[in-house]
């Protein structure tokens, strides 16, 4: 299945559309910033919830678990808090997420076999899931990257205004 998200994924506190090929939407991301961290819920296009993606942590240190009925069944988190790699760990499904901080491709994969493949930047993504993979884990890897990437950029903006380039 392929899937298109555009705009910045915890920007406004507005509905936000995951499309299909023919720019239908298939799913909406609703944020709620009320409580501790981002809590987005996810719908799909006729408006029943599938579950919630909640960001956890702080700077750095951030995770992205899926919950069902209020019950985790995945949590996205980087291999290494200290490497600038955008590479991660889903552990529930036990995922493999591989890319680069200089490329805007990943693979999601487990034991070998293909998951998903994503081309993931801070205002426009596209995802191509296979079919029994859970889209709404692959959702949150995308969340979870482009918190690494919007991360990046911070400390590129810094370093830039500071000179340091």
């Amino acid at each position: 299945m392929k899937l298109f998200i555009k705009g910045k994924m915890f920007d406004k506190p507005d509905k936000m559309s995951v499309t299909g090929k023919n720019d239908e939407a298939v799913y909406y991301l609703d944020r709620d910033t009320s409580a501790k961290g981002h809590m987005i819920t996810v719908t799909d296009a006729a408006g029943r919830k599938l579950g919630d993606i909640e960001q956890r942590g702080t700077t750095g240190l951030v995770s992205f678990a899926v919950l069902r009925d209020g019950a985790e069944v995945a949590v996205v988190e980087r291999k290494s808090k200290i490497s600038i790699q955008p590479n991660f760990i889903v552990k529930g499904p036990n995922w493999d997420v591989a890319g680069s901080i200089f490329s805007t491709k990943y693979k999601v994969t487990k034991g070998g076999n293909n998951i998903a493949t994503l081309r993931v930047a801070l205002l426009k993504s596209e995802l191509d899931i296979a079919d029994d993979a859970d889209p709404i884990v692959v959702l949150a890897v995308v969340m979870a990257i482009r918190n690494v990437l919007f991360r990046a950029s911070l400390v590129g903006a810094a370093a830039t205004t500071a000179g340091m380039t």
